[in-house]
């Protein structure tokens, strides 16, 4: 039936995706989902994970980088991490982008992505979000990934950033502003789910992540550096500090946590960060709500887990189902 009110809507469709880590593996059968059902992504905003995903999208090589998750072991993870003395973080993040280049070279722009994307860090001194709509897009990438603690921050002109969480975990206010008319979010964090925040601060680290490393960049710059070795020295000497690695964790040679009374130092920045983002983000949908919001339940994810590929694309499919008369009534009625 025709809506004649179609025609003064501002039908373009912005997806705001939120950070999470590993969680964020959701954004990818949201945006799945939107393609099945006809619904256009005019425009993308993203803070820390929904940086990456939104990037590999929007450059077109999403489903590769999906496909080369579902292949990754525990160990395979720890060969992309390069630890370092912790003056600022504990890795340092260059082999991460280094693997990130694999599905987007490192000349890429923002400007050169097929659709509009916004990626999102913070400012550590000032603690308000920077947005990137244009420069190298795994120098943004890197910034907006930079978990407090656990990688080291990047420095930008004449300041510090850190992961866009911090300041900003689900941009929908960015994406608005970005010309979207019709706005759906994924909130990693979700608001009906906080009596359960303690799962994901105790939660076990069973496997950590992949991803990141240093881009070319000549205004952003790691704070800390070292040599980058190939990815075929870092497998050769992966072995023995894998294990001393986890170790130290308090995990097992299966990867799974040890028993013990205390979580470890991952779990303990991941945790509280997954906290203090669930209260931004709590603010962030009050005060810029947007027309579908999706929350898959994923807080027995912990945030370096990204072996559990089709699990949190199951659930990314599910959230998507518990919304469909939102998704029907707000967005596909419109397009």
């Amino acid at each position: 039936m025709f809506n004649p009110l179609k025609i003064f809507k501002n039908k373009k469709v912005g997806l705001a995706l939120g950070s999470g880590g590993a969680k964020g593996i959701a954004h990818v059968a949201v945006i799945d989902y939107c393609e099945k059902n006809a619904i256009p992504i005019n425009m993308i905003a993203g803070s820390s994970i929904g940086a990456v995903i939104a990037a590999l999208y929007a450059h077109g090589s999403l489903n590769e980088f999906v496909s080369f998750l579902k292949m990754v072991k525990s160990n395979d993870i720890f060969s992309y991490f390069d630890p370092v003395f912790p003056k600022t973080g504990l890795i340092q993040g260059r082999r991460m982008v280094e693997l990130l280049a694999k599905f987007i070279p490192k000349s890429v722009s923002i400007e050169d992505l097929k659709i509009p994307v916004a990626i999102v860090a913070t400012d550590f001194y000032s603690g308000n979000p920077v947005v990137f709509k244009k420069g190298n897009v795994l120098d943004a990438i890197r910034a907006s990934i930079s978990i407090p603690g656990i990688f080291v921050p990047v420095r930008y002109m004449d300041t510090v950033l850190l992961d866009g969480g911090v300041a900003n975990p689900l941009p929908i206010d960015v994406v608005k502003q970005m010309g979207a008319g019709i706005t759906i979010a994924v909130n990693l964090h979700p608001t009906t789910k906080v009596k359960k925040a303690k799962i994901a601060a105790m939660n076990s680290l069973q496997e950590l992540s992949p991803k990141e490393e240093n881009s070319s960049n000549d205004i952003i710059e790691h704070v800390d550096k070292e040599p980058v070795d190939t990815l075929s020295q870092i497998t050769q000497r992966a072995g023995g500090w894998i294990n001393k690695a986890k170790q130290w964790l308090g995990m097992n040679r299966d990867g799974n946590a040890a028993k013990d009374n205390m979580p470890n130092i991952f779990e303990i920045v991941s945790g509280t960060i997954d906290i203090m983002e669930f209260m931004n983000t709590t603010l962030m949908i009050t005060y810029n709500k947007p027309d579908v919001l999706i929350e898959p339940d994923l807080l027995q994810v912990s945030t370096l887990d990204f072996t559990k590929v089709d699990m949190l694309l199951q659930e990314g499919y599910a959230a998507c189902e518990r919304v469909q008369k939102d998704i029907k009534h707000k967005v596909l009625r419109w397009v």
